[in-house]
């Protein structure tokens, strides 16, 4: 049987966010991360400012998927690269305020990922072994990710 436990919160301010018209269909985002910190049992640190960003993909619909990728430093130097890929899709009317930056109810909107660590040996290697699930939600200055360990 699997179950969850709790790995780490991350909290990130997020620079302007900027979209470009892909397709008809479609719409790419790209957003850099600004700054930012996250926290978990044995695990805190800061997000290193401009080592990478998220890069949505928004539906006409007003699904969509998203990628990011940047950077972490734990409080005692280690340095981790995050990537994750994941879906959002909300109503359109819920779509409209989270591109607009406006505040948003996060039950109003399904926002999932698998996050993947690349961590140097000692005390982070455990990341590099296991499998994460996440939860986010979208604030207006950015976004918080919650992630479980699959255990």
């Amino acid at each position: 049987a699997m179950k969850l436990e709790f790995a780490l919160e991350m909290q990130i301010s997020l620079g302007q966010r900027i979209h470009i018209q892909v397709a008809d269909d479609y719409k790419r985002g790209a957003v850099l991360i600004e700054s930012g910190h996250f926290v978990g049992p044995g695990l805190s640190g800061k997000i290193v400012p401009s080592s990478g960003g998220d890069f949505p993909m928004v539906r006409a619909d007003g699904g969509g998927r998203f990628e990011s990728q940047y950077l972490l430093q734990t409080d005692d130097g280690a340095v981790i690269l995050k990537r994750s890929t994941g879906v959002r899709h909300a109503p359109p009317e819920v779509v409209k305020q989270l591109l607009a930056g406006e505040p948003v109810d996060p039950h109003s909107y399904y926002m999932r990922m698998t996050p993947r660590f690349e961590a140097p040996s000692g005390p982070y290697d455990w990341m590099n072994r296991t499998i994460f699930v996440g939860v986010g939600r979208r604030n207006p200055t950015g976004s918080v990710f919650r992630f479980w360990k699959v255990v």
